[in-house]
């Protein structure tokens, strides 16, 4: 791994020029030890680690177990248990701003590898990152191989991969700050020149982007989600959350779809703190404009106009809403130098894992659709679009909601289904800690329960028994978890089948 070994000494220095070291605590120590690793969990420490003590729920005994295996330094925050409590028995650090100290720490560790090695592409909104950022990727993937170089990077909710090793996500859009920038370094150490990442508004509030610098960000879109005591108290601090990508950029890429308050808002932050501002969307004006959209369930189409002229571009995945993340993902990538027959050939043969997943089942003539909408501009999109190209065929849809946050959901994902569900399967949808039948209760205020044909606690049997049951000629929609192969029981990750393998393996059973 790309590592700088420095003396903890270093890190106080470093963090005391940058205002990080709280004033009243004392930065001198009688042991100056070697920073070999830094981490914040107690079962990842080896000899040398510089262990970050944080959270809510932190407690004592977790520094205990770090120091026995290996920590040789800490750093904690001034209101903290640590630094109230007995000094302990390794040198510590004493900050008022955890977050921006570790990621500094971090980068300092790594030598901030990526900005120097990496063109990296942030995308941000509230819906499509996933998969915009695979379009960008599938273009790009075309430009390097032409040019002899490696594939590129990527970081999202989906899979991560660092161009040696290929993992699924498990239930973080972005990485916390260290396996972050353990991933970047990763991708550097790898000969990686590109890379393309989801950018949360939970990681740029919490500063967990800190450290990093794109080459080309993306703002795809803007829409009332991820508000509660979690994690946004209101619409606007999601909103300014979501603005602070364009301060960590040299080039924006930006929607001209979005409603003209916020599109406003955007652009002058955008020009404000990028060197240069590029367009897309199906409104007049835009960079790079999409027009005479068509789509069929497994495949979509435009004419594109841009500065170099016109063409006519296809995309082997459905959906018009698909589009706009194609408008942003050509934008992105000739930011990035891609010529317009990568584009092309990239789009023309991408696949997305869990977004507009189409089946059709061989015993019944059913279309059954598996896609990853889980908010309402989400559902809103996606079932408007199945309506126009599935007309007058009647939906069930398996969806849940999510537990222990974003509580607005339940309001609108119920009243989705109570507008386009002719029936549906209740379920879970990572219900963490929450009580699910609580979740069902808050939906049904707004979903009529004579439309519920089953409530279904075990999402795999949820999604089995509406394959069992779903009519000839009606269209199945399976929603919230796209190509997650987790769900989230209290506070851990059980591994499970994607809703597409559940539906692969019903329709092999059946042929």
């Amino acid at each position: 791994m790309l590592k700088n070994y420095r003396r903890l000494s270093e890190y106080s220095l470093m963090l005391e020029n940058k205002g990080l070291i709280f004033s009243e605590s004392s930065p001198l120590f009688e042991s100056d030890p070697l920073i070999k690793y830094i981490s914040y969990d107690s079962k990842d420490v080896r000899d040398g680690t510089l262990f970050i003590c944080k959270g809510l729920n932190f407690k004592p005994e977790y520094l205990t177990e770090a120091i026995t295996g290996g920590a040789v330094a800490c750093m904690t925050e001034k209101d903290s248990v640590i630094a109230k409590g007995e000094a302990p028995e390794i040198p510590m650090l004493v900050t008022e701003d955890m977050r921006t100290a570790m990621s500094e720490a971090g980068a300092m560790l790594y030598d901030g590898i990526w900005n120097s090695r990496l063109n990296m592409v942030g995308i941000t909104g509230t819906k499509g990152k996933s998969t915009t950022a695979t379009f960008v990727k599938a273009i790009m993937d075309e430009y390097l191989a032409e040019h002899g170089k490696k594939d590129m990077g990527f970081l999202s909710g989906i899979y991560n991969y660092d161009g040696k090793t290929k993992k699924s996500s498990e239930k973080m859009t972005t990485l916390e700050t260290l396996e972050l920038q353990k991933h970047l370094a990763s991708c550097a150490k790898n000969g990686l020149e590109y890379l393309v990442m989801e950018t949360s508004s939970q990681a740029l509030k919490y500063k967990r982007t800190e450290s990093l610098r794109y080459s080309v960000c993306c703002f795809l879109n803007i829409a009332e989600d991820h508000i509660s005591d979690r994690e946004h108290p209101t619409f606007e601090d999601y909103f300014e959350s979501k603005l602070k990508i364009f301060g960590q950029s040299t080039v924006a890429c930006v929607n001209n779809e979005i409603e003209p308050e916020l599109y406003d808002r955007i652009m002058a932050e955008a020009e404000s703190s990028c060197r240069s501002v590029v367009t897309f969307g199906r409104n007049e004006g835009a960079d790079y404009m999409g027009c005479d959209v068509k789509s069929t369930l497994s495949e979509l189409s435009f004419r594109l106009k841009y500065p170099g002229g016109e063409e006519e571009i296809k995309v082997s995945i459905g959906g018009y809403f698909n589009a706009s993340n194609a408008l942003a993902a050509i934008a992105v990538t000739s930011s990035l130098g891609a010529t317009m027959e990568h584009i092309k050939r990239g789009l023309s043969k991408v696949r997305v894992e869990g977004r507009m997943e189409l089946y059709h089942l061989p015993n019944k003539d059913v279309d059954v659709i598996v896609d990853y909408a889980h908010n309402r501009v989400s559902y809103e999109t996606l079932f408007e679009n199945i309506g126009k190209l599935c007309p007058n065929r009647k939906k069930l849809i398996v969806f849940g909601v999510h537990g222990n946050k974003a509580y607005n959901r339940r309001k609108d994902l119920g009243e989705m289904a109570q507008k386009y569900a002719d029936k549906v399967i209740l379920t879970e949808q990572d219900i963490g800690t929450d009580d699910l039948k609580k979740i069902w209760d808050d939906i049904l205020d707004f979903l009529d329960e004579a439309k519920v044909a089953a409530k279904i606690s075990n999402r795999a049997e949820a999604i089995n028994r509406g394959l069992e049951a779903v009519e000839d000629g009606w269209v199945m929609v399976i929603a919230g978890n796209g190509a997650d192969r987790f769900q989230k029981r209290g506070l851990i990750c059980i591994p499970e089948l994607m809703d597409g393998e559940l539906v692969q393996e019903y329709i092999k059973r059946h042929s």
